[in-house]
């Protein structure tokens, strides 16, 4: 499911001013492919002003995500690779950032999955993060 969803929804930047432009940067393919309303990007960057940067799973990676009651209308995912990376606090700077739409929790589980099995995969991780590769190139690593 996760390369079905993540098609054509990988974008490279070079640089964000801070997290929070990161956050919605990474959302805007959702949104324009209809998987999200707007109001799902505020929940996003809400839930971490509020409960710091959850959303940060190590190694330069962080998955943002809210509630399917906060604004999805279906199933999406998008991977925003930023190349000289942002701090989202102190201790965590990202250079790819994941956004995940889903339905309803089963949709939610199942991707979560997914990803982490991608994430264990460290060499292919490693190439996507440092390696100047295209959005295609990183499509077919997934």
């Amino acid at each position: 499911m996760l390369k079905q969803l993540i098609r054509n929804k990988i974008d490279i930047i070079d640089n964000v001013s801070n997290w929070e432009e990161a956050i919605r940067k990474g959302a805007e393919l959702l949104v324009e492919n209809k998987c999200i309303e707007p109001r799902y990007v505020d929940c996003i960057v809400n839930n971490i002003k509020e409960s710091g940067p959850y959303i940060v799973l190590g190694d330069g990676m962080a998955m943002s995500h809210a509630r399917p009651e906060d604004g999805v209308i279906k199933n999406g995912i998008t991977l925003l690779k930023i190349r000289d990376g942002v701090d989202f606090d102190e201790k965590n700077r990202v250079f790819l950032l994941f956004t995940l739409a889903a339905e309803n929790n089963e949709h939610h589980q199942e991707l979560l999955e997914e990803i982490a099995d991608l994430l264990n995969e460290s060499e292919k991780i490693k190439r996507i993060m440092y390696d100047d590769l295209s959005d295609l190139e990183i499509y077919d690593l997934i």
